[in-house]
């Protein structure tokens, strides 16, 4: 886990998200594994309805999930900008009074494109004019940032979200 410039905006793995349901932090869980595990469903048994509410976005007070696996880019489509700008209205909501831990299951792709999008377009502590400008900027802040399908619709969409 890692703090992110000077914000309480922290970027991390599955492993750390296990030592962080205190009281001083919010948590978005980026990772279908959390996801499932929160709403009581499996891959098997109890599989969830694509239909349902909770299906790719869940918020319970201090804490969001999202349904998202890497390789899934039908997922971000089908969630939309709208749900990109409710992770970033979630991250303001707690930022200012508690620590964030934005985390997915490594680290690598999805959690850290979720605070790029946070440190540019709501903190606006990286240049917001391009995602490609943003990029070259975080990986200097973030060197494990491994961009993949989710950095993709961010760049396409870029103008929509924030």
């Amino acid at each position: 886990m890692i703090k992110l410039l000077d914000t309480n905006l922290y970027v991390g793995s599955l492993l750390d998200s296990e030592y962080f349901f205190k009281d001083n932090w919010a948590v978005v869980h980026a990772t279908q594994t959390v996801h499932y595990k929160l709403l009581g469903w499996n891959k098997t048994t109890n599989k969830s309805d694509k239909n349902h509410e909770h299906y790719i976005y869940f918020e319970n007070e201090s804490k969001l999930s999202l349904s998202w696996v890497d390789g899934a880019p039908h997922l971000y489509k089908w969630s939309g900008t709208e749900t990109f700008n409710k992770i970033l209205d979630f991250i303001d909501k707690w930022i200012n009074g508690k620590n964030v831990l934005v985390h997915c299951d490594q680290g690598f792709s999805r959690s850290p494109s979720l605070c790029l999008l946070y440190l540019a377009k709501r903190a606006n502590v990286l240049s917001k004019d391009s995602f490609e400008e943003v990029r070259r900027d975080f990986v200097e802040v973030y060197s494990e940032y491994i961009p993949g399908r989710l950095a993709k619709y961010i760049n396409n969409n870029w103008h929509s979200l924030g």
